[in-house]
């Protein structure tokens, strides 16, 4: 499940910020790439709810350092 889980994560990211050819990383945080910003973050975050089915909580979001810490949480939702 955690391959699809990145597949979608790496989908979502290649859409917000408009390249197709886009390689993320777990490590990865804001600022990482160009242009990601607080207002980027937001959009990820939508777009990885409606694509995953899923509803973040605030606390939930102020956990999230990292794209694997977001990869992770999305795991956890998806498999309970």
């Amino acid at each position: 499940m955690k391959v699809a889980t990145e597949l979608g994560v790496l989908e979502v990211f290649r859409a917000v910020f408009g390249d197709p050819s886009l390689v993320i990383a777990d490590r990865m945080v804001t600022g990482d790439i160009a242009g990601w910003d607080s207002f980027k973050n937001i959009e990820i975050l939508l777009k990885c709810e409606s694509h995953f089915g899923i509803q973040f909580r605030s606390k939930e979001i102020d956990s999230i350092k990292t794209i694997g810490d977001l990869i992770a949480l999305i795991e956890r939702k998806v498999t309970t």
